[in-house]
């Protein structure tokens, strides 16, 4: 019989899965603690920056950025479903293995690009003078890669999303990645100058790799959920899925069926009935957060009649206020020259029990941030 378990059984195991309850100790690095999660969306690297601070006791912005420019042991690029994440540098030959080809010529881009005039012989020859252009004088800033695309031969409005389009597909294929502001604006490099990157392991191996990763950072979790996650194509989806299957137990979450590795089984089920730290009740977790985004619609932990809250629409996802592994409301920091104030919206009044966790993660989010953090309820006068 497969194990049963609640949606509270589940909330605490999926908050220990990302490493939200308990976080990563003081010997975790940044690189570790992305590898451990499978990435953090990172389309706003403040909001990444912020998931990062949710997983971790010690970590701060300033690690973050070393991390990214000094020691190259983190790249924000796109991959998984084609959107920007932070990554451990060390895991690139995976993702693109997987997700490159896969986004580079998938989704509304190709037509896109079609309608701004470029067909696909424009697109490969944009890909050869990009690479060209960054061998001979790289990083570059977006602005400059449209420039050296024009003075090249590629017929693109600078102004039009085609230059953004065209970075993103040579980062998707391996060429290049996001690298340290230039003159305040994103700058690109060769990813392989960048940072060393291995061959790419063989597909299938891949996709083993892939589900295995998932499900450590996830579980429990359905195979629907890992489709929502990747954004595979349902045949690599399936396959992924069905050669992790002899590592796994079956497991139903409030009658719906999922999987855990059955190695963690045992690890999990100890943990989470002796965690009984207050502090670990509350998260504040920032916009676009993979504990909202990797897994399908129908299981995330919003109540019903609040979604709008969270997803207000035009792509917008905002920050959530975590309790127990359910979202109760969301936050936002509000910034001027004298404060900066952490602005709780719950979706109903927070009880007297958690104002003390709530506190402490907003200092926590103070601790990250190297500043005073206040904090302040939507509701509520000053």
């Amino acid at each position: 019989m497969p194990l049963e378990l609640t949606a509270a059984d589940a909330a605490r195991y999926r908050l220990r899965s990302q490493r939200l309850a308990p976080r990563t100790d003081d010997e975790t690095s940044v690189s570790e603690l992305l590898a451990s999660v499978c990435g953090i969306q990172a389309q706003e690297k403040p909001a990444a920056a912020l998931g990062v601070r949710a997983r971790s006791e010690s970590l701060t912005e300033a690690d973050l950025e070393r991390a990214l420019y000094e020691d190259r042991s983190v790249v924000r690029t796109w991959c998984m479903r084609g959107t920007f994440h932070l990554v451990a540098a060390a895991d690139l030959p995976l993702y693109l293995s997987l997700f490159g080809e896969t986004f580079a010529s998938r989704g509304p881009e190709p037509k896109r690009l079609e309608s701004m005039g470029l067909d696909e012989s424009d697109i490969a020859r944009a890909m050869e003078l990009i690479r060209d252009a960054l061998r001979e004088d790289g990083p570059l800033t977006r602005g400059e890669i449209a420039g050296r695309l024009r003075r090249g031969g590629v017929d693109l409005d600078p102004e039009s999303q085609a230059p953004y389009v065209l970075v993103r597909r040579a980062a998707l294929l391996g060429i290049l990645c996001e690298v340290a502001l230039k003159e305040g604006k994103p700058a690109y490099d060769l990813l392989d100058e960048w940072v060393p990157v291995d061959e790419p392991p063989d597909r299938q191996v891949a996709l083993v790799d892939l589900a295995r990763r998932y499900l450590r950072a996830f579980q429990p979790a359905s195979v629907d959920d890992f489709a929502a996650w990747s954004g595979l194509y349902v045949r690599d989806v399936k396959l992924a899925w069905g050669l992790v299957a002899d590592e796994t137990s079956e497991v139903v979450v409030d009658g719906r069926d999922a999987a855990m590795l059955t190695e963690d089984l045992e690890a999990y089920e100890s943990a989470t009935e002796s965690n009984t730290e207050t502090a670990d009740r509350v998260r504040l977790l920032p916009g676009y957060d993979s504990y909202l985004l990797g897994y399908e619609k129908e299981v995330r932990p919003i109540p019903r009649g609040y979604e709008s809250q969270v997803w207000p629409g035009a792509g917008v996802i905002r920050p959530t206020l975590v309790v127990d592994g359910e979202v109760v409301g969301t936050w936002r920091l509000d910034r001027n020259r004298a404060t900066t104030a952490l602005v709780v919206d719950p979706f109903e009044s927070v009880g007297p029990e958690l104002e003390s966790p709530l506190r402490t993660e907003v200092e926590d989010v103070g601790r990250f941030l190297d500043t005073d953090v206040e904090l302040r309820f939507a509701n509520r006068a000053p």
